[in-house]
């Protein structure tokens, strides 16, 4: 219980320090270290922006997100409107091949499709859309399909994660095949167990990973 009192204390400090954070709008509930969040939000940014908030706290095993989008009336905007202002701002993000993502728009809920090199394009999108005045909530189903042979994925996944957990690396197994990525074993917060997936999503020719590394403090 008094871990649970002490995390849920980091947590609102940590969302009150973020100024991306309306943190006077939302809850924070912590039981056996899982973190669960409730309140309601003027934009999918400011939701987006809590949940990172709370992966940066050490010492959380898992995140139930519960926070609804209420838009202000002076941000609503049409599905037409959104579609084609996501559109736009894809088009404009250098990084991206815009001409391979396709927008729809239902309600607020912008869902994407496509495909991209990498999954650093894929989030990319997402956060680009996820900023706009009117969307309420972004599923993106954009594929990573990489162009790169994936022969010395494992290597360079064990390597990442050895610089991001270096002290607990050993205990983590790294098991590729056909580009995805499964990772097991066990980390000693969630923060790092969130460092050995982006290592892994940051290997050339991986186009899924399945993280079923345990939180054990």
């Amino acid at each position: 219980m008094k871990g649970d009192i002490q995390l849920k204390q980091h947590v609102v400090e940590e969302l009150a320090w973020d100024p991306a954070v309306d943190a006077t709008e939302v809850g924070v509930q912590v039981k056996d270290g899982v973190v669960t969040l409730t309140g309601h939000l003027s934009s999918h940014a400011g939701k987006y922006a809590a949940e990172k908030a709370v992966r940066r706290v050490p010492g959380v095993k898992g995140l139930a997100v519960e926070i609804d989008v209420r838009l202000p009336d002076d941000a609503q905007r049409t599905d037409a409107d959104i579609a084609r202002a996501a559109s736009n701002i894809l088009a404009w993000t250098s990084v991206l091949p815009a001409d391979r993502i396709q927008v729809m728009v239902e309600d607020g809920c912008v869902t994407l499709t496509g495909t991209v090199d990498w999954n650093y394009q894929r989030l990319a999108a997402e956060h680009a859309v996820g900023g706009l005045y009117g969307v309420v909530s972004v599923a993106n189903a954009i594929v990573v399909q990489p162009a790169i042979a994936a022969h010395d994925v494992k290597e360079r996944i064990a390597r990442a994660i050895e610089r991001q957990a270096a002290d607990d690396a050993t205990h983590v197994a790294v098991d590729v095949k056909d580009g995805v990525v499964t990772l097991r074993g066990s980390l000693r917060s969630w923060a790092e167990r969130e460092a050995a997936s982006e290592a892994a999503w940051a290997a050339p020719g991986v186009s899924e990973v399945s993280n079923i590394i345990q939180v054990n403090l």
